[in-house]
Protein backbone atom coordinates (compact mmCIF):
# COMPACT_ATOMS: atom_id res chain seq x y z
CA UNK A 1 0.00 0.00 0.00
CA UNK A 2 2.84 2.86 1.08
CA UNK A 3 4.47 1.83 -2.72
CA UNK A 4 1.00 2.72 -4.49
CA UNK A 5 0.14 5.70 -2.38
CA UNK A 6 2.96 6.88 -3.26
CA UNK A 7 3.14 6.40 -6.79
CA UNK A 8 -0.33 8.02 -6.59
CA UNK A 9 1.27 10.96 -4.77
CA UNK A 10 3.83 11.61 -7.78
CA UNK A 11 1.34 10.49 -10.39
CA UNK A 12 -0.62 13.69 -9.46
CA UNK A 13 2.22 15.98 -8.48
CA UNK A 14 3.25 15.70 -12.67
CA UNK A 15 2.39 18.61 -14.33
CA UNK A 16 0.13 18.07 -17.79
CA UNK A 17 1.85 19.28 -21.12
CA UNK A 18 -0.44 18.89 -23.87
CA UNK A 19 -0.96 22.63 -23.83
CA UNK A 20 2.71 23.39 -23.98
CA UNK A 21 3.67 20.95 -26.15
CA UNK A 22 0.67 21.92 -29.18
CA UNK A 23 2.31 25.69 -28.60
CA UNK A 24 5.65 24.47 -29.19
CA UNK A 25 3.98 22.70 -32.00
CA UNK A 26 2.75 25.84 -33.51
CA UNK A 27 -0.94 24.33 -32.79
CA UNK A 28 -2.09 27.52 -31.67
CA UNK A 29 -5.00 29.59 -33.04
CA UNK A 30 -3.72 32.41 -35.32
CA UNK A 31 -4.28 35.47 -33.55
CA UNK A 32 -6.80 38.00 -34.30
CA UNK A 33 -5.91 40.82 -36.15
CA UNK A 34 -7.64 42.86 -33.34
CA UNK A 35 -5.37 45.07 -30.89
CA UNK A 36 -5.54 42.81 -27.57
CA UNK A 37 -6.70 44.39 -24.93
CA UNK A 38 -4.05 45.25 -21.92
CA UNK A 39 -4.03 42.44 -19.20
CA UNK A 40 -2.41 42.70 -15.82
CA UNK A 41 0.73 40.82 -15.20
CA UNK A 42 0.23 37.88 -14.48
CA UNK A 43 1.82 36.96 -10.64
CA UNK A 44 5.39 35.85 -10.56
CA UNK A 45 5.79 31.83 -10.07
CA UNK A 46 6.95 30.28 -6.39
CA UNK A 47 9.84 28.53 -6.94
CA UNK A 48 11.20 25.82 -5.43
CA UNK A 49 15.18 24.87 -5.50
CA UNK A 50 16.97 21.79 -5.26
CA UNK A 51 20.15 20.40 -6.28
CA UNK A 52 21.29 19.84 -9.67
CA UNK A 53 23.36 16.72 -10.89
CA UNK A 54 22.68 13.49 -9.96
CA UNK A 55 18.89 13.19 -8.58
CA UNK A 56 17.40 10.87 -6.12
CA UNK A 57 14.46 10.12 -4.76
CA UNK A 58 14.24 11.96 -1.56
CA UNK A 59 14.39 15.62 -3.29
CA UNK A 60 12.07 14.07 -6.17
CA UNK A 61 9.79 12.93 -4.31
CA UNK A 62 10.02 16.49 -1.42
CA UNK A 63 9.32 18.31 -4.67
CA UNK A 64 6.44 16.28 -6.25
CA UNK A 65 4.78 16.44 -2.24
CA UNK A 66 5.31 20.09 -2.59
CA UNK A 67 3.58 20.64 -6.33
CA UNK A 68 0.25 18.87 -4.62
CA UNK A 69 -0.15 21.79 -2.68
CA UNK A 70 -2.22 24.77 -4.01
CA UNK A 71 0.27 27.48 -3.57
CA UNK A 72 3.34 25.08 -5.13
CA UNK A 73 0.85 23.95 -8.05
CA UNK A 74 2.59 25.85 -10.70
CA UNK A 75 6.01 26.16 -9.02
CA UNK A 76 9.59 26.64 -10.97
CA UNK A 77 11.57 23.43 -10.13
CA UNK A 78 15.34 25.12 -9.81
CA UNK A 79 17.81 22.73 -9.62
CA UNK A 80 21.44 24.42 -9.09
CA UNK A 81 23.83 24.42 -6.28
CA UNK A 82 24.35 28.52 -6.41
CA UNK A 83 23.82 29.92 -2.94
CA UNK A 84 22.50 33.02 -4.91
CA UNK A 85 19.93 31.36 -6.87
CA UNK A 86 18.35 29.30 -3.99
CA UNK A 87 18.34 32.30 -2.18
CA UNK A 88 15.69 33.33 -4.67
CA UNK A 89 13.74 29.96 -3.68
CA UNK A 90 10.09 30.18 -2.22
CA UNK A 91 11.39 26.97 -0.89
CA UNK A 92 14.37 24.85 -0.55
CA UNK A 93 14.98 21.15 -0.34
CA UNK A 94 17.65 18.80 -0.35
CA UNK A 95 20.21 21.39 -0.81
CA UNK A 96 21.97 24.62 1.18
CA UNK A 97 22.80 23.30 4.51
CA UNK A 98 20.28 24.68 6.72
CA UNK A 99 17.00 23.63 8.26
CA UNK A 100 14.28 26.49 9.02
CA UNK A 101 10.28 25.38 8.73
CA UNK A 102 10.17 29.81 9.36
CA UNK A 103 11.61 30.92 6.04
CA UNK A 104 11.15 26.69 4.12
CA UNK A 105 14.54 25.40 4.04
CA UNK A 106 14.71 21.78 4.09
CA UNK A 107 17.82 20.13 4.15
CA UNK A 108 19.18 17.90 6.01
CA UNK A 109 22.84 17.07 5.02
CA UNK A 110 24.36 19.18 7.26
CA UNK A 111 25.92 17.89 10.74
CA UNK A 112 23.83 19.44 13.38
CA UNK A 113 20.98 18.19 11.73
CA UNK A 114 19.87 15.42 13.98
CA UNK A 115 15.36 15.59 13.87
CA UNK A 116 13.60 13.49 13.79
CA UNK A 117 9.62 12.42 13.28
CA UNK A 118 9.83 12.05 16.97
CA UNK A 119 11.57 15.17 18.16
CA UNK A 120 9.76 17.21 15.79
CA UNK A 121 6.70 15.88 16.94
CA UNK A 122 6.66 14.36 19.94
CA UNK A 123 4.46 11.16 20.48
CA UNK A 124 5.07 10.22 17.61
CA UNK A 125 7.37 6.71 17.61
CA UNK A 126 9.84 7.73 14.54
CA UNK A 127 13.46 7.88 15.44
CA UNK A 128 15.06 7.81 12.00
CA UNK A 129 16.94 11.07 11.01
CA UNK A 130 14.40 12.50 8.50
CA UNK A 131 15.55 13.07 4.89
CA UNK A 132 14.15 16.30 3.15
CA UNK A 133 11.00 14.75 1.82
CA UNK A 134 10.23 13.73 5.53
CA UNK A 135 10.55 17.03 6.28
CA UNK A 136 8.24 18.10 3.79
CA UNK A 137 5.96 15.22 4.83
CA UNK A 138 5.84 16.15 8.43
CA UNK A 139 5.37 20.49 8.22
CA UNK A 140 2.63 19.78 4.67
CA UNK A 141 1.51 16.39 5.25
CA UNK A 142 -1.38 16.37 6.92
CA UNK A 143 -2.67 19.28 4.81
CA UNK A 144 -1.94 17.82 1.34
CA UNK A 145 -3.45 14.49 3.04
CA UNK A 146 -7.00 16.69 4.16
CA UNK A 147 -6.87 18.11 0.64
CA UNK A 148 -6.67 14.58 -1.56
CA UNK A 149 -8.76 13.10 0.94
CA UNK A 150 -11.21 16.05 0.31
CA UNK A 151 -11.93 16.46 3.95
CA UNK A 152 -10.30 18.95 6.60
CA UNK A 153 -7.52 18.52 8.48
CA UNK A 154 -9.27 17.31 11.99
CA UNK A 155 -11.00 14.66 10.28
CA UNK A 156 -9.26 11.43 12.29
CA UNK A 157 -8.73 9.99 8.94
CA UNK A 158 -5.96 12.27 8.25
CA UNK A 159 -4.17 11.52 11.03
CA UNK A 160 -4.23 7.77 10.88
CA UNK A 161 -3.23 7.96 6.94
CA UNK A 162 -0.72 10.40 7.90
CA UNK A 163 1.08 7.99 10.19
CA UNK A 164 0.82 5.08 7.89
CA UNK A 165 2.33 6.69 5.31
CA UNK A 166 4.77 8.32 6.98
CA UNK A 167 5.95 5.29 7.86
CA UNK A 168 6.53 4.00 4.24
CA UNK A 169 8.05 7.16 3.00
CA UNK A 170 10.27 7.05 6.18
CA UNK A 171 11.10 3.23 5.40
CA UNK A 172 11.81 3.83 1.63
CA UNK A 173 14.28 6.64 1.49
CA UNK A 174 16.04 5.53 4.47
CA UNK A 175 17.26 2.58 2.48
CA UNK A 176 17.82 4.57 -0.55
CA UNK A 177 19.81 7.39 1.58
CA UNK A 178 22.19 4.51 2.94
CA UNK A 179 22.53 3.06 -0.80
CA UNK A 180 23.37 6.61 -2.28
CA UNK A 181 25.49 7.85 0.91
CA UNK A 182 27.35 4.67 0.41
CA UNK A 183 28.05 4.82 -3.55
CA UNK A 184 28.80 8.65 -2.81
CA UNK A 185 31.98 7.61 -0.56
CA UNK A 186 32.82 5.34 -3.27
CA UNK A 187 32.51 7.45 -6.51
CA UNK A 188 32.94 10.86 -4.87
CA UNK A 189 34.88 11.45 -1.17
CA UNK A 190 37.60 8.99 -1.72
CA UNK A 191 38.70 9.90 -5.01
CA UNK A 192 38.36 13.20 -3.91
CA UNK A 193 41.08 12.78 -1.41
CA UNK A 194 43.71 12.76 -4.22
CA UNK A 195 42.51 15.57 -6.23
CA UNK A 196 42.97 17.47 -2.78
CA UNK A 197 46.54 16.17 -2.21
CA UNK A 198 47.91 17.59 -5.81
CA UNK A 199 45.81 20.64 -5.35
CA UNK A 200 47.96 21.10 -2.04
CA UNK A 201 51.24 19.95 -3.94
CA UNK A 202 50.84 22.59 -6.56
CA UNK A 203 49.60 25.37 -3.88
CA UNK A 204 52.37 27.47 -4.61
CA UNK A 205 52.40 27.47 -7.79
CA UNK A 206 48.97 28.76 -7.84
CA UNK A 207 49.43 31.81 -5.62
CA UNK A 208 52.61 32.61 -4.12
CA UNK A 209 51.27 32.68 -0.65
CA UNK A 210 50.76 29.14 -0.65
CA UNK A 211 47.35 30.00 0.62
CA UNK A 212 45.21 29.44 -2.57
CA UNK A 213 44.94 25.77 -4.00
CA UNK A 214 42.74 25.11 -7.36
CA UNK A 215 40.86 21.90 -8.29
CA UNK A 216 41.09 22.21 -11.83
CA UNK A 217 38.71 19.46 -12.28
CA UNK A 218 35.62 20.73 -10.89
CA UNK A 219 33.93 21.25 -7.08
CA UNK A 220 34.76 18.17 -4.53
CA UNK A 221 34.10 17.57 -1.66
CA UNK A 222 37.07 18.58 -0.40
CA UNK A 223 36.97 20.04 3.02
CA UNK A 224 37.27 16.75 4.91
CA UNK A 225 40.30 15.87 3.24
CA UNK A 226 41.89 19.68 3.37
CA UNK A 227 41.50 19.67 7.05
CA UNK A 228 43.08 16.10 7.10
CA UNK A 229 46.22 16.40 5.26
CA UNK A 230 46.59 20.39 6.12
CA UNK A 231 48.71 19.43 9.22
CA UNK A 232 51.14 17.88 7.15
CA UNK A 233 51.82 20.65 4.79
CA UNK A 234 55.68 21.87 4.80
CA UNK A 235 55.34 24.83 4.66
CA UNK A 236 52.79 25.15 7.37
CA UNK A 237 50.47 27.66 5.90
CA UNK A 238 47.11 27.19 5.85
CA UNK A 239 44.75 27.55 2.85
CA UNK A 240 42.27 30.57 2.74
CA UNK A 241 40.71 29.68 -0.98
CA UNK A 242 39.77 27.00 -3.13
CA UNK A 243 39.22 27.74 -6.65
CA UNK A 244 37.04 25.34 -8.70
CA UNK A 245 35.13 25.98 -12.33
CA UNK A 246 31.73 25.27 -12.15
CA UNK A 247 29.00 23.05 -14.47
CA UNK A 248 28.91 26.28 -16.84
CA UNK A 249 32.47 26.58 -17.25
CA UNK A 250 32.40 29.49 -14.52
CA UNK A 251 34.91 29.19 -11.68
CA UNK A 252 34.13 30.04 -8.31
CA UNK A 253 36.63 31.10 -5.09
CA UNK A 254 35.13 29.50 -1.75
CA UNK A 255 36.30 30.68 1.52
CA UNK A 256 37.82 27.86 3.32
CA UNK A 257 35.59 27.37 7.10
CA UNK A 258 37.90 28.04 10.27
CA UNK A 259 36.97 24.45 11.27
CA UNK A 260 35.36 21.76 9.45
CA UNK A 261 31.80 22.16 10.36
CA UNK A 262 32.14 25.92 10.48
CA UNK A 263 29.54 28.43 8.82
CA UNK A 264 32.74 30.68 9.84
CA UNK A 265 35.24 31.49 7.18
CA UNK A 266 39.06 31.79 7.94
CA UNK A 267 39.08 34.95 5.40
CA UNK A 268 35.79 36.08 4.01
CA UNK A 269 35.23 37.74 0.88
CA UNK A 270 35.26 41.58 1.61
CA UNK A 271 32.78 42.79 3.35
CA UNK A 272 32.54 45.48 0.75
CA UNK A 273 31.67 43.22 -1.97
CA UNK A 274 29.10 40.90 -0.05
CA UNK A 275 25.80 40.41 -1.15
CA UNK A 276 26.91 42.40 -4.88
CA UNK A 277 26.77 41.20 -8.25
CA UNK A 278 27.68 41.69 -12.07
CA UNK A 279 28.41 45.18 -13.27
CA UNK A 280 28.03 46.65 -9.46
CA UNK A 281 30.53 43.92 -7.85
CA UNK A 282 33.04 44.80 -10.89
CA UNK A 283 32.93 48.59 -9.82
CA UNK A 284 33.03 47.90 -6.74
CA UNK A 285 35.56 45.52 -6.44
CA UNK A 286 37.93 46.66 -8.92
CA UNK A 287 38.11 42.91 -11.24
CA UNK A 288 35.87 43.06 -14.59
CA UNK A 289 33.53 39.54 -15.18
CA UNK A 290 32.66 39.06 -11.35
CA UNK A 291 29.20 37.22 -11.36
CA UNK A 292 28.17 36.97 -7.42
CA UNK A 293 29.71 37.08 -3.68
CA UNK A 294 27.41 36.25 -1.76
CA UNK A 295 25.89 37.87 1.40
CA UNK A 296 28.22 36.04 3.97
CA UNK A 297 31.21 36.50 1.77
CA UNK A 298 31.98 32.23 2.02
CA UNK A 299 31.59 32.10 -1.91
CA UNK A 300 32.25 34.27 -5.14
CA UNK A 301 31.59 34.05 -8.95
CA UNK A 302 33.98 34.84 -11.89
CA UNK A 303 33.50 34.29 -15.42
CA UNK A 304 37.22 33.19 -15.69
CA UNK A 305 39.77 30.85 -13.98
CA UNK A 306 41.89 34.18 -13.77
CA UNK A 307 39.45 36.49 -12.47
CA UNK A 308 38.72 34.21 -9.44
CA UNK A 309 42.22 34.25 -8.37
CA UNK A 310 42.14 37.52 -8.40
CA UNK A 311 39.16 37.76 -6.06
CA UNK A 312 41.35 35.15 -3.51
CA UNK A 313 44.66 37.17 -4.25
CA UNK A 314 42.79 40.81 -3.17
CA UNK A 315 40.81 39.65 -0.30
CA UNK A 316 44.65 38.16 0.62
CA UNK A 317 45.71 41.61 -0.29
CA UNK A 318 43.07 43.48 2.35
CA UNK A 319 44.22 41.36 4.98
CA UNK A 320 45.29 43.04 8.48
CA UNK A 321 46.85 40.26 9.91
CA UNK A 322 48.52 35.99 8.40
CA UNK A 323 46.18 33.19 9.39
CA UNK A 324 46.86 31.37 12.45
CA UNK A 325 48.64 28.01 11.67
CA UNK A 326 45.72 25.21 10.97
CA UNK A 327 48.24 23.21 14.24
CA UNK A 328 46.96 26.06 16.29
CA UNK A 329 43.33 26.11 14.80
Amino acid sequence: MGHLFLRSLLFLALPSTPLRASRRLGLEPAPSSKRPRAEPMAPARPRIGTHNGTFHCDEALACALLRLLPEYREAEILRTRDPALLATCDVVVDVGGEYDPQRHRYDHHQRSFTESMSSLRPGKPWQTKLSSAGLVYLHFGQRLLAQLLGTSIDDRIVDTLYDKAGFHCAMNLVREEFVQRLDFYKRSWLPARALVEEALANRFQVDPSGEIIELSQGGCPWKDHLFDLEPGLTPLVPIAFVLYPDQNGQWRVQCVPKELHSFESRLPLPEQWQGLRDEALDQMSGIPGCIFVHANGFIGGHRTKEGALSMARATLAQRLTPLPSAECQ
